[in-house]
């Protein structure tokens, strides 16, 4: 099916529905003659006879015999059968577009897909040989070139392990292979994508997807089992809609159908429907702070709304996303809202989740189970947290062999919801360089969606419409919101509800109405105010970042902000790096450090502040040059090396000449930035100034800031410095070419060329600047 059944109301009953509910239901014995020889009965073997209880006693129609020729008697109909009949007049819904001779081929298979998981007992008791042989005869077959079909139904047994259900399914196909051998024509009954598979995929003709239950189905049933007080106006005003009783299961449709009126079996399907998992309440005007991601949302939520509406085949749906950001951008709330707004449940799990339920096995049952979940429910948001724990593959070890099934099982369950029509599938992570490339491929994960911490119009709006929801609603001008939002920047929207919270817990405690007091104390809290000389140091920092990145030709950014614990600058990674451009990133990282030096006089500890920070981005990028991208200027024309090592093996404290190596690599870039700025030192300070004003610069606003400037792209084509192999300088330490000593006199710092440091101002003093020209490197978990 490539789109959701659009079913117009039909007249009830329906004349193609009639005709199989008659071969169902008729009481003509099948001739000696018809039966075929099978010898031994097989207990797999079907269809049935089409044989009934003794309770159901013959019992004529007319009604339904309408819809055959001959005026064959009828047996009556229980209300235990509703399942059943529910599941012929899908079928014949979905025959009335196929072509019947298809089903009794020799050798062939037809797969006949149920509506939802859990229907396949309703299938097969519902394609009886009797119902065959009347399509048969309908058909005008001749019985020597159709013979009867073998039906078999394969469905995963729940709480079976990926390895387990492989093992099955390998026996299945082993069965299907011997039936299709000896010519007999197969309909499958299943909802595994993978069945049949291997070399049965060629035999396989068109599926029959049969519709979901729909009220046109519903009342087709209940006319004829509640046929005494069937009114169809006054049932049909009572049933729940189409995609409500498509949720519903075997085991509720049955419960409902138990009831002894029409009106009743109706009353019950709409509690049911009342009942089952509700859709979230939040929708995505709750999301703020997130323009970009929200935009994406509302487009997949477009996209499913057209699809449940016929207008858009799922093929041509968006329906993967990962949402990739820092802890407490709103991931999870993004997800409950696309489900709100599109008005469908969420099946939300997680790794951690998963994983709690045992080991390997038990875990990736439960992962199934949910997914089963959601393609049952649909049309359904699917929602995956924590997706960076399943890392990428690689090693031989115990744990590497375990993350390594974990992972292949997720493989499996993304393959299914990506054939799975009606279901949207979003991750979650903070971390998505660590995710297996595999998990996220298109066609798994079509779209990346980023969520950053909010910009100043996403905080006001933040604070804006948690202040709206607080009863009663606080008194707080206007004007003092844009000012709280200043002294937030950097903080995610996690922050800001905790923020809130713990505001009106002090107006609370002092018995009063909240009151703009409350909001700043709790922001001190938060966000304590930042010496202003920190924020000085911070700001010609990444003002530094700024002007070096431009002048060397990388990306512009898309952000730069001044928080109270330092500072960052957003920019799009490069795809690929040549020598040129890893020069001129590695000129960019040591910006800021540069810009400490050339304006206060000495950098501080933040270009070093841990695995995240300027320091150790261009260690490992220099590292990445030397052992891993081989970018030297010889490109081992010349005897350079052209074996790969991983940067991540590489121990610069046992291997000297490597640390020698890399050290000479990270002088000269360093000494580039040093000279750039020098001679960019008013447009240092002005970027600056304006960093420490605004707080927070949008792309465009960067963009303004830096439009005087001369930019260069850094040139493939243009050799760069040769890098020579270190001398000792004599002290015991390598010195680096083009790259002036270090001074003694002047506390060891480096002294660029020809420029004297300028002298600190009053009370600079060294403080930790967390500051990095790549995306933030979020911490935690979501």
């Amino acid at each position: 099916m490539t789109q959701p059944s659009v079913v117009p109301t039909l007249p009830v009953p329906s004349p193609r529905v009639a005709d199989i509910f008659a071969a169902h239901l008729s009481v003509e014995p099948l001739l000696a003659d018809e039966l075929p020889e099978l010898g031994t009965p097989d207990p797999e073997d079907h269809p049935r006879y089409g044989r009934l209880p003794a309770e159901a006693a013959p019992a004529p129609t007319a009604a339904l015999a309408a819809g055959r020729e001959c005026g064959a008697g009828l047996r009556s109909v229980t209300r235990r059968e509703a399942v059943t009949l529910l599941m012929l007049a899908a079928l014949a819904e979905a025959l009335a577009a196929a072509d019947v001779a298809d089903l009794f081929r020799p050798g062939a298979i037809t797969l006949i897909r149920p509506p939802a998981p859990g229907f396949g007992k309703g299938i097969l008791d519902a394609i009886t040989l009797r119902l065959l042989r009347h399509l048969r005869e309908r058909s005008g077959l001749p019985e020597e070139e159709a013979p009867d079909p073998k039906v078999r139904t394969f469905a995963a047994k729940s709480g079976a392990s990926p390895k387990e259900t492989a093992v099955e399914k390998r026996r299945f196909r082993e069965q299907l292979r011997g039936l299709v051998e000896a010519g007999h024509p197969l309909l499958l009954v299943t909802a595994e994508p993978d069945l049949p598979g291997e070399d049965l995929a060629p035999l396989t003709g068109a599926a029959l997807q049969l519709p979901p239950v729909s009220p046109d189905l519903i009342l087709e049933v209940l006319s004829r089992t509640h046929a005494e007080d069937f009114e169809e106006a006054e049932v049909r005003a009572l049933l729940p809609g189409e995609v409500a009783l498509a949720r519903q299961t075997p085991v509720q449709l049955a419960a409902a159908f138990a009831l002894p009126d029409a009106t009743a079996v109706a009353m019950r399907l709409a509690m049911i429907a009342a009942a089952g998992r509700p859709v979230p309440r939040v929708t995505l005007d709750d999301v703020l702070g997130q323009p970009e991601a929200v935009g994406i949302l509302r487009r997949m939520a477009g996209d499913l709304a057209a699809w449940r509406s016929g207008r858009l085949r799922w093929n041509e749906v968006t329906a993967s996303a990962l949402l990739a950001g820092p802890p407490g951008v709103g991931k999870t709330l993004a997800a409950e809202a696309l489900a709100g707004t599109a008005g469908v449940p969420l099946v939300a799990t997680s790794y951690s989740a998963c994983q709690k339920f045992g080991h390997q096995g038990d875990m990736l049952a439960e992962l199934h189970a949910r997914v089963e979940e959601a393609i049952a429910g649909a049309p359904s948001v699917f929602f995956l947290d924590e997706l960076d724990s399943f890392a990428t593959r690689g090693g031989s070890d115990s744990s590497s062999r375990y993350l390594r099934g974990v992972v292949n099982g997720l493989l499996e369950q993304l393959t299914r919801l990506a054939l799975a029509e009606g279901v949207i599938v979003l991750g979650a992570t903070n971390f998505p360089q660590d995710v297996d490339p595999a998990v996220v491929r298109s066609g798994r994960i079509d779209l990346r969606i980023a969520m950053t911490l909010p910009d100043l119009a996403g905080l006001e709006a933040l604070l804006l419409a948690g202040l709206r929801r607080m009863a009663p609603v606080p008194k707080i001008p206007a004007e003092e919101v844009p000012v709280l939002a200043r002294r937030l920047v950097g903080a995610t929207g996690a922050d800001v509800a905790a923020l809130l919270r713990d505001a009106a817990g002090r107006a609370r405690a002092a018995g009063r109405a909240l009151a703009l007091a409350d909001l700043h104390a709790a922001a001190d809290r938060l966000a304590p105010t930042s010496d202003p000389a920190f924020e000085r140091r911070v700001a010609l920092h990444e003002a530094g970042h700024l002007l070096v990145g431009h002048l060397a030709g990388l990306p512009a950014p898309r952000r730069a902000s001044l928080t109270p614990q330092g500072g960052f600058v957003e920019r799009p990674a490069l795809p690929v790096h040549t020598l040129a451009t890893a020069e001129a990133e590695l000129a960019t990282l040591f910006a800021g450090r540069a810009a400490e030096r050339l304006v206060l006089g000495a950098p501080s500890s933040g270009a070093g502040a841990g695995p995240a920070s300027d320091l150790a981005q261009a260690t490992r990028l220099a590292l990445d040059m030397e052992t891993a991208w081989r970018l030297t200027e010889d490109d081992g024309e010349r005897g350079g090396s052209l074996s790969w090592h991983g940067p991540n093996r590489v121990d610069l404290r046992a291997d000297p000449a490597l640390r020698a190596r890399v050290e000479t690599r990270l002088g000269a870039p360093e000494a580039e930035a040093t000279r750039l700025l020098q001679c960019h030192l008013d447009d240092l300070h002005r970027i600056a100034a304006a960093l420490l004003r605004e707080r927070d610069l949008d792309a465009g606003r960067i963009a303004d800031l830096l439009a005087p400037l001369a930019r260069r792209a850094p040139d493939d084509e243009t050799p760069s410095r040769a890098i020579r192999p270190p001398e000792p300088d004599g002290t015991g330490r390598t010195a680096r070419p083009d790259v002036p000593p270090l001074h003694p006199e002047d506390g060891g710092r480096i002294a660029p060329p020809d420029v004297r440091p300028l002298a600190p101002p009053d009370g600079g003093e060294v403080l930790c600047v967390p500051a990095s020209t790549a995306d933030p490197a979020p911490e935690g978990s979501a």
